[in-house]
């Protein structure tokens, strides 16, 4: 089944991606460090979005090691490519096509996140990354479990929003509940020394609540097409959602983000090797 993209893309959802970095950027960091990214490693970024991670692997690499950001979406990846050329990162390059078609390679890292829960057949695209890996290469994908959203108060508006985006994404071919199969979906293509962790960035203010409503904005025109919900359901979810954000009293989480890494099996790959040699 090919599956439709459901958060829109373009500047509007380049926006959002620069929030949801914002929310991320301290657990996807730790995580790259303890899966072990190091500098000389050759990196891809699959479904690369507004290329704030492949930016943030191009500074743990360092001047020896690259990075390809691949993204299907023209627009974004234009806007990436200008935030490469503003912190003159001479590491980083885009590539527009599919996440089944890597170019380039072999690498040492094959990265993703948010990715799998969107596409039809995820584990297509997980073989595709195990394929783009030199043997010993390290694999990490970060997706979510929508299900374990959580706030408190509770809420209804944001309890349906979760429910909206679950039952659209669903539609479209996707699975936003994905996280928790991603260390099968690794063993099965070939990854060993799975490991897995759970992060969920919560808070009282700022990207945290921002970044929901964002989603909700982001994906309005695709629950419209989908008919989970109607205008007028929406917009008085977002006039909840909205005061319920303003109040500093409440707590918001993200969807549980699940993270998962393991490498290819096979003799380690060259750069894993020059660091074994150098301690």
């Amino acid at each position: 089944m090919t599956a439709r993209y459901t958060i829109d893309g373009g500047s509007a959802g380049k926006a959002r991606l620069d929030v949801l970095s914002s929310v991320m950027d301290h657990a996807t960091t730790a995580l790259l460090f303890r899966a072990g990214v190091a500098p000389g490693d050759r990196c891809v970024d699959v479904g690369c979005g507004g290329g704030n991670v492949s930016r943030r692997l191009a500074g743990l690499v360092g001047p020896r090691g690259t990075v390809l950001g691949v993204d299907l979406d023209l627009e974004v990846v234009a806007l990436a490519r200008d935030d490469v050329e503003r912190d003159e990162l001479m590491n980083v390059r885009f590539h527009v096509g599919d996440a089944t078609s890597i170019p380039g390679g072999p690498y040492d890292v094959a990265y993703s996140r948010f990715l799998l829960s969107h596409v039809g057949d995820p584990a297509a695209v997980v073989s595709a990354m195990v394929a783009s890996l030199a043997p010993g290469g390290l694999m990490i994908v970060e997706d979510t479990h929508f299900s374990g959203n959580f706030c408190y108060p509770d809420s209804a508006a944001y309890r349906r929003l979760g429910e909206l985006a679950r039952e659209t994404v669903r539609r479209r071919g996707g699975n936003a509940d994905i996280g928790p199969a991603l260390p099968s979906l690794l063993r099965a293509a070939g990854i060993e020394e799975v490991a897995v962790s759970v992060v969920q960035p919560t808070g009282l203010g700022g990207d945290v609540k921002g970044l929901m409503l964002l989603t909700l904005e982001r994906i309005w025109q695709s629950i419209l097409e989908e008919g989970v919900a109607s205008p007028a359901e929406l917009t008085q979810i977002h006039a909840d959602l909205h005061d319920f954000c303003e109040d500093p009293t409440t707590v918001m989480s993200v969807p549980r983000v699940i993270q998962v890494w393991g490498r290819k099996r096979g003799t380690t790959s060259h750069c894993a090797v020059s660091r074994s040699m150098s301690r």
